[in-house]
């Protein structure tokens, strides 16, 4: 953070001060056996982070197959062909490093942050595992209850059971229906010989990307990702098609938990930057989300509604960089002493959508939200890891570094009008999903 101290005065003058900056040199090139390599040079520390993104995820399974993509991320580190159970670990962690990895809809990462001089052996161990991991079976008989003890938990929280309910009906006739971790009735049924087959299919260098941001050149880069993914071959690879949505009438879904704080969430089906006929449309859903939900004058944290304590934790999200459609979220709990029913606290979230429909942001409105927005991506890009995040989600998704390039003038370019525009265009009921959690005695709204 020290480089922005200079600019930390207020939000403006950080954004002014960051906007006066050179961009950060970003290189993007290919090697011959397919594997993409992205690096983003920043000298501020002698320390790298490196993301291996493997373009599987949750969005590419079959019925009946969800979760392969999440298990798969566990059971590759039980062996490779250069080291044995725990040993990949234990070497980044001799060196100081910090590694870990995680599965989404469209990507499996597998990322590491170390100092500089070691970038090439984090290097040929992420390249082992690429392509000669161990997936036998009784590796997997080891970590299959780990792995369905995971689901075990997000099941005992009503607020997981909530989201995952909700993208099951709000993405219905797309593949990001499926939950990352997979449905329990096919983590029972999962076997080695299934991992094995997803491991032969999708893990490749030609389905991959090598994500380096911190202190490296391109040439460095390049050197020591031919040096250690050079060799690699290419396999063949499935045909895939983005998962798009078809929502053509309202969709609700209630759970019923005596423990849980009610709570109602609000999806509305919209484009991403990767399937919108109007990308002028995405950077407006990202400044109402803003609008909304970020920093404590937007309109739902600063409402009425919250004013009076009636509400609690109101929050907003809308992803714009995935392969598919993507969603805006507006959600809220019911503060329980004040006995309010959900259908009032649906109303009000409504409420504050129809009033962008009905008239568009006052002029001060807007630039607070601008201004809050455009600092995230600021406070974002201070962090190596979030770099290499942002740079991994765009590849996955298939999308153009040049987004990241033109951001900052998009959102300065989008208008009161063009905030009024999406929310007339994709605040309706046939885009609607809602969830509901609810005591067990409660009526039904």
């Amino acid at each position: 953070m020290r480089a922005l101290l200079p600019c930390a005065l207020s939000g403006l003058l950080l954004l002014s001060c960051s906007a006066q900056a050179s961009p950060a040199p970003t290189h993007d090139f290919e090697l011959d056996n397919g594997l993409r390599v992205i690096v983003r040079e920043d000298h501020r520390a002698p320390v790298v982070s490196t993301h291996m993104v493997v373009k599987v995820g949750s969005s590419h399974e079959h019925p009946g197959q969800s979760g392969l993509s999440h298990a798969l991320e566990h059971l590759v580190f039980t062996g490779s062909g250069k080291t044995s159970a725990g040993e990949y670990s234990q070497i980044l962690e001799r060196l100081g490093a910090e590694e870990n990895a995680y599965t989404s809809r469209d990507l499996t990462v597998f990322h590491q942050t170390l100092s500089a001089p070691y970038l090439g052996l984090g290097l040929e161990l992420l390249a082992d595992l690429l392509v000669a991991a161990r997936l036998d079976a009784a590796q997997f008989d080891v970590e299959l209850p780990a792995i369905k003890a995971e689901r075990r938990q997000r099941l005992d929280s009503a607020h997981s059971r909530l989201g995952e309910q909700l993208q099951a009906i709000a993405h219905s006739s797309s593949s990001y229906a499926t939950p990352v971790i997979g449905w329990p009735s096919d983590l029972e049924r999962m076997n080695a010989a299934e991992l094995t087959a997803w491991y032969r299919a999708w893990y490749a260098p030609n389905n991959s990307v090598l994500v380096v941001v911190g202190a490296v050149t391109g040439e460095q880069v390049r050197s020591l990702a031919q040096r250690h993914f050079g060799g690699l071959p290419r396999t063949p690879l499935a045909a895939v098609k983005a998962p798009l949505d078809y929502p053509v009438a309202l969709r609700q879904v209630t759970l019923r938990d005596g423990a849980a704080t009610p709570a109602v969430a609000m999806a509305f089906n919209v484009p991403s930057h990767a399937t919108a006929t109007a990308p002028r449309d995405v950077n407006a859903l990202r400044l109402t989300q803003a609008l909304l939900g970020g920093g404590l004058s937007a309109r739902l944290v600063a409402g009425p509604m919250r004013e009076q304590e009636r509400l609690m934790d109101p929050f907003v999200s809308y992803s714009p960089f995935t392969r598919g459609d993507s969603l805006f979220v507006v959600q809220a709990s019911i503060n329980p002493t004040k006995a309010l029913p959900l259908d009032n606290v649906r109303s009000a979230l409504q409420d504050e959508l129809q009033a962008l429909k009905a008239a568009p942001p006052t002029p001060q409105a807007l630039e607070r939200a601008r201004t809050w927005l455009l600092a995230q991506l600021v406070y974002a890009r201070d962090d190596l890891s979030a770099q290499a995040d942002e740079l991994s989600a765009l590849s996955a998704a298939g999308l153009p570094l040049s987004l990241l390039a033109s951001e900052r003038e998009d959102l300065q370019a989008i208008t009161a009008q063009d905030i009024q525009h999406v929310a007339r265009t994709y605040f309706s009921d046939e885009r609607l999903s809602v969830a509901y959690i609810k005591a067990p005695e409660a009526d039904d709204e």
